[in-house]
């Protein structure tokens, strides 16, 4: 029943991304479309879609290369770049699911294990993934001095400096104290915890316990970056060198796109300005940013091409970015599970497992 029941919040997780993201964009499609729209669009250079689909593709096969830099550095075991690629889409469809990059962090985390890596060496890894990007957006603290000595830049794309500049700030804050000084980090989120502990009525061992728990992780965050800059330093060099090029391919594609549309915008610009946009996507509070990715891309594409095409665009850009890889990784993790049943099947008819009578009741596994 446990695994019909995360069978059912997973459907409807993703159910609930589809309708918001489809409708976000309909909208933007409805508000963007005119009647220069479809003439402009079949004017589009259909020989750009195979160099779209490559980067795409490209993008993910160096990012899953940090997984394998960090296994094969880090831990006792390898990881091959075909199983850390599909390791990476598994996390990017969870991601639609659940905000805050939680739905990334638990599915990375226990495919990893899966790869016979340690727990303790798996929960390292996925930190890194995460928190190594961080590190990139201190990229954004020249790029803003730079810009704000720039006098032609335009009164929109001030606004937007202005905009971004407050999470590059939160960000470096929060990473300073968290690797500085944790137990501030410790105190703040016990009276956080405590209130809202108070305001639904939860139970004291409750609270104690989400605190003991939420202590733990932050303990263990620290003690493993600390180790890893102690002890690998060239290692996370590495991993943060296949995360920057990733990115890197994200922004060219999105420069693509305005390529195939006929446009050519100030690729310094444009690539300056995805990269002050990063922060704002990367931490975006809904499930597969939903909104928040569609309308930042809406305000980057509107600065390079008509009213009319831009909603196409951001499609088009969700399409490649977050669309295509979900159902990548929806195929890898429904075979993966159907492995795992499989498995656990052929150990209950050897007799190494107990049967507890789930076996045949619950056939897509527990998640």
């Amino acid at each position: 029943m446990d695994g019909l029941k995360k069978k059912s919040i997973f459907i409807k997780g993703i159910v609930i991304f589809i309708l918001l993201s489809v409708g976000i964009n309909v909208g933007i499609l409805v508000w963007t479309t005119d009647k220069d729209t479809w003439l402009q669009m079949s004017q589009f250079r259909w020989q750009f879609i195979p160099i779209l689909l490559a980067l795409g593709a490209l993008r993910w096969y160096l990012d899953a290369m940090s997984f394998v830099t960090m296994a094969k550095y880090g831990t006792e075991k390898s990881l091959s770049l075909q199983r850390a690629t599909a390791i990476r889409l598994e996390g990017t469809l969870l991601a639609s699911i659940v905000p805050f990059l939680v739905g990334t962090f638990s599915m990375h985390g226990y495919l990893l294990h899966k790869e016979k890596l340690k727990i303790s060496e798996s929960v390292a890894i996925t930190f890194l993934r995460a928190v190594l990007p961080v590190f990139i957006f201190l990229f954004n603290i020249p790029i803003l001095l730079f810009m704000d000595s720039d006098p032609n830049r335009n009164q929109l794309f001030s606004k937007f400096l202005e905009a971004v500049s407050l999470p590059v700030v939160v960000i470096i804050v929060f990473m300073v104290i968290t690797l500085f000084y944790p137990h501030q980090i410790k105190k703040g989120a016990s009276a956080f915890i405590r209130w809202w502990g108070r305001i639904k009525f939860m139970h004291v061992e409750k609270v104690i316990s989400i605190e003991e728990r939420l202590f733990l992780e932050i303990d263990q965050f620290s003690k493993i970056f600390w180790t890893y800059l102690r002890k690998k330093k060239y290692m996370l060099i590495q991993a943060l060198l296949w995360i920057l090029s990733a990115f890197v391919v994200d922004y060219i594609l999105a420069i693509a796109i305005i390529w195939g549309f006929g446009f050519s915008p100030d690729f310094q610009h444009a690539l300056i300005l995805q990269f002050l946009m990063r922060p704002i996507i990367f931490f975006a509070i809904t499930p597969g940013g939903a909104g928040i990715w569609d309308f930042t891309y809406l305000g980057f594409y509107s600065l390079f091409l008509p009213q009319s095409l831009i909603g196409v665009a951001v499609l088009l850009w969700r399409i490649l970015m977050t669309y295509f890889p979900c159902m990548i990784g929806a195929a890898y993790l429904t075979r993966d599970f159907h492995r795992d049943q499989l498995l656990r099947e052929s150990l209950l008819e050897k007799g190494v497992l107990p049967d507890d009578g789930t076996a045949k009741k619950n056939p897509s596994g527990s998640m």
